[in-house]
This record gives C-alpha cells, structure tokens and sequence, in this order.
C-alpha cells in the first residue's frame, strides 16, 4: 500500500523497557514514549519525519504465557512484535536466525548493552534486542537473543542490558 516497513540492522540504543519495577505494557512503557519523542525528534529532520507514517501497532498477547499485550496504540516509532519477528524472519522462534541477529553499536555498548565478548564465538559482538510483546509476566518484555532466537519469558522491564532496533513505516507517496 505505498509503504515499506524500515528496521534498524543494529541495536543502536540500550534501554530499559521501563523505567520502574511494575507491570507494565507496549502502551504505559517509557520505551515508548523515548522512541516517538526523544529518538523521534533526534534521529530524523523534520523533513524526513513527513515520511515516517502513523502506524496501527497492534499489541497481541504472549502466545507461550498468556501475558496480556495491553491495548493497541498508534506509534510513529516501535518495537516489533514477537509475531511480526516470525513473519518477517524464521516462522521458529527457537531458530538460531542470523537475520535476526543485531550487531550491538559502541553507543550501545557504553550505555550498557550486553553483548557477545568472546571473540571466538561465532556471534561475537552480537546482543539482545528488546521486543514490544509481554515476556512471561507483566513485569517483563520477550526479547531476541544473541543468536537470533527468541525468548518468550524475556527480561525484566526495567533492566538496562537489552538493545533497541526501532522500527517505522515509510509512506513512499507522502
């Protein structure tokens, strides 16, 4: 429909999902708000903001758990979703995905991203990537590993280890 779906390569930030030790979800996490705000205004001119398109993101619940997803939002700048990971990427969720990989960037690094440091693994300098869905309980959010699988419990909200891979979608008639 005119549109193309843009994801960083990297984990450009690290950040925690939210900021507090509560249940929390896509729509209440301060992740979000940093990415449509702060991220938003910062990474993009005002030129290429008319580009990036108000997206319907819808906020399923955990499949694995049953963690409620929260209510659906209208994002600029998100997350994917673990569903939209296994339909862009391999449908398994425990597949060891190179394309799901993220190279973790030295800003990254120096606010706290984890990474692979052993630099005889086949993943060296790969990280954790944060996704928008619930992990195992409301507390958390799911994530994609260093070797490119996802982890349905996830982490921790508020922990600051886990990369951030915006996504957007580009209107091409705007």
């Amino acid at each position: 429909d005119g549109k193309v779906l843009l994801l960083s390569k990297y984990a450009l930030d690290c950040k925690p999902y939210h900021k507090y030790y509560v249940g929390v979800t896509w729509e209440t996490c301060t992740l979000r708000s940093w990415l449509n705000e702060d991220f938003y205004k910062t990474a993009f001119t005002s030129a290429e903001q008319k580009y990036i398109a108000e997206t319907y993101v819808m906020n399923e619940d955990n499949p694995k758990y049953g963690t409620d997803g929260g209510n659906n939002t209208y994002d600029k700048v998100f997350l994917l979703s673990r569903e939209e990971v296994t339909t862009y990427f391999d449908p398994d969720p425990d597949a060891y995905d190179p394309a799901r990989m993220a190279r973790v960037t030295e800003y990254a690094k120096a606010q706290g991203g984890w990474y692979d440091n052993d630099k005889e693994s086949e993943y060296y300098g790969n990280g954790w990537w944060w996704l928008r869905s619930p992990g195992g309980y409301q507390g958390t959010a799911a994530i994609v590993g260093s070797e490119g699988d996802i982890d349905e419990y996830g982490y921790d909200a508020y922990l600051i280890f886990c990369g951030v891979r915006p996504a957007l979608w580009i209107d091409l008639d705007a």
